[in-house]
């Protein structure tokens, strides 16, 4: 066991059994389980900003998942469409939960399987939370807003070109600190998977059997749906068909929130710990 603050790590790699022993779980702290679905083509570290929210709550226990064929879960699956990730996901958690109740955080890519875990769990899920969720795979179709930049300040001088690249790519909110955030938590992901095989199958296969507001049309707990009203790689407008189809709530915060993580320049996790620890977890 490892300890990062006030916080238990334990298990680098979760080892499951059924043909599950390539999926890596970083768990965090003990209690109720929470799993962390990163979105694409990123990996579990997209997610790790969220621990602030749970820094005066230490009754839960995050599983940080990296999604089959993706970061260090890369190897020993056969990724060639979303589908295929489902698949691969359902087979750890029933494998690691079986009986056993949790809650699911998705984050874009993330929020789309998890809005087909919904239906594929359905009790034994206590509450979903989807921060930008990816609810029109076809990136083509999305209803996207015009992309604003805001200025704050001026990033590093000594910062690599491709790093400032890939950081514009995404960020609305455009500043020093953002972007160490980004570097920390999103690019190494990004480099991690830039080689990849199964982001090209992906990229071209990124829908799954019927549409997230089907997948959770018969779900009954509580839902939570935090979107950026400036987000141009999903959008925000087709995440308002969730509410109807799942009985819950949307959140959209101020302007100047995009896509990239819950905080370097997208979506800010300041915004977070009621939304996720009070008004979400609570209900468990």
């Amino acid at each position: 066991m490892r300890r990062i603050g006030r916080f238990a790590l334990v298990g680098w790699e979760m080892c499951a059994a059924m043909g599950n022993e390539h999926v890596f779980v970083r768990k965090i702290g003990e209690g109720f389980p929470i799993v962390m679905l990163h979105g694409f083509p990123l990996d579990h570290r997209s997610l790790l900003p969220l621990e602030q929210c749970f820094s005066q709550h230490d009754h839960w226990q995050r599983y940080y998942i990296d999604l089959p064929g993706l970061g260090q879960s890369c190897d020993g699956f056969d990724i060639r469409s979303a589908s295929d990730v489902l698949k691969a996901l359902g087979d750890y958690l029933t494998e690691e939960f079986a009986e056993i109740d949790f809650a699911i955080v998705g984050y874009s890519f993330g929020g789309l399987l998890a809005s087909a875990l919904a239906a594929q769990y359905g009790d034994h899920i206590r509450s979903i939370f989807l921060l930008a969720p990816e609810v029109v795979p076809d990136d083509k179709a999305r209803t996207l807003p015009k992309k604003t930049v805001y200025h704050v300040s001026d990033l590093p001088r000594d910062a690599a070109e491709q790093e400032i690249t890939a950081y514009k790519a995404t960020a609305v909110v455009e500043s020093a600190e953002n972007f160490e955030l980004f570097k920390r938590y999103i690019l190494p992901g990004l480099m991690g998977n830039s080689e990849n095989e199964a982001v090209r199958y992906l990229a071209d296969n990124p829908a799954l059997a019927t549409t997230p507001a089907e997948y959770m049309s018969q779900y009954r707990h509580p839902v939570t749906i935090v979107v950026g009203k400036n987000d141009t790689m999903v959008g925000y407008e087709d995440a308002f068909a969730l509410p109807d189809a799942a009985g819950g709530h949307i959140r959209m915060p101020a302007e100047g929130r995009a896509h990239a993580s819950p905080r370097s320049g997208g979506i800010s996790a300041m915004h977070l710990p009621a939304l996720v620890v009070g008004s979400q977890l609570a209900a468990i």
